[in-house]
């Protein structure tokens, strides 16, 4: 009986890869997932969850794709119900799946976006400039200008940063490691679909202490067995991040 209930989650899992897979456009993808998880009981999604997580962090593309789609999805509510997420958390808990637990869990709510701030420099030094005239700085290709603007906390200048061609990872690496950081910065950093792609950025971002911890939960379960370690051994990391790298390496084994 178990081997059978083992093979029609290897076959589910096969499934929702192929599917995945066959989907380029990222926001599509995203709304197959979101099907595939509302098509089946909460018990059985969980361990399709738990197959698909006990393969990540060994380069296997389809099951990265899957994974990002899957972080993508819980990340925003409105992709799945309050109670299909709710049956999911039941399911997890009663099967003990501790690992896919700490992924449904909804973060903060978000704080409202601000609209104006007082004038602040661009460069140390400087003349105080408005919102609009930062925002229009953060499009510039001069890295004097792009060095100090990526230390601005208006979320506005943040998002015209995030989409200029020519910000580079280690600016992204300044952003996502900064201390104290503002949540919704990591929040827009981690969903970016330029720098979601990087590694090193989703580490430094999971690492950060003021990361929501189910975002840090979520990004973690792609991340090579070298990064677990690292979240498993950081002290800034809250206790509830370590114990959930530590368990994801374990089902690796």
């Amino acid at each position: 009986m178990a081997e059978q209930g083992a093979q029609e989650t290897e076959a589910r899992l096969g499934a929702m890869l192929s599917a995945v897979k066959s989907i380029r456009e990222v926001g599509m993808r995203q709304a197959a997932l979101a099907r595939i998880i509302d098509l089946h009981p909460a018990t059985e999604t969980v361990q399709t969850i738990q197959a698909l997580i006990a393969r990540a962090g060994r380069g296997n593309l389809d099951v990265s794709l899957a994974l990002a789609a899957l972080v993508a999805v819980l990340e925003h509510p409105t992709q799945i119900s309050y109670d299909a997420r709710s049956a999911l958390y039941m399911a997890a808990n009663e099967l003990a799946a501790t690992e896919v637990s700490y992924i449904l869990l909804e973060g903060a709510a978000h704080e409202g976006e601000e609209t104006e701030d007082a004038p602040r420099p661009v460069i140390p030094n400087g003349p105080p400039m408005p919102l609009g005239a930062r925002k229009s700085a953060a499009r510039t290709r001069d890295r004097t200008v792009l060095t100090h603007l990526i230390h601005d906390p208006n979320m506005q200048v943040v998002d015209v940063l995030l989409g200029n061609p020519n910000l580079v990872e280690a600016d992204l690496l300044v952003m996502a490691a900064k201390r104290p950081a503002d949540r919704r910065a990591l929040q827009r950093i981690a969903h970016h679909p330029r720098w979601s792609q990087s590694r090193r950025v989703r580490v430094a971002i999971a690492l950060n202490p003021d990361c929501p911890l189910p975002l840090a939960c979520r990004l973690c379960l792609d991340f090579r067995d070298s990064d677990l370690k690292d979240v498993a051994r950081n002290a800034g990391s809250p206790p509830l991040l370590r114990g959930h790298a530590t368990r994801l390496l374990e089902r690796r084994a």
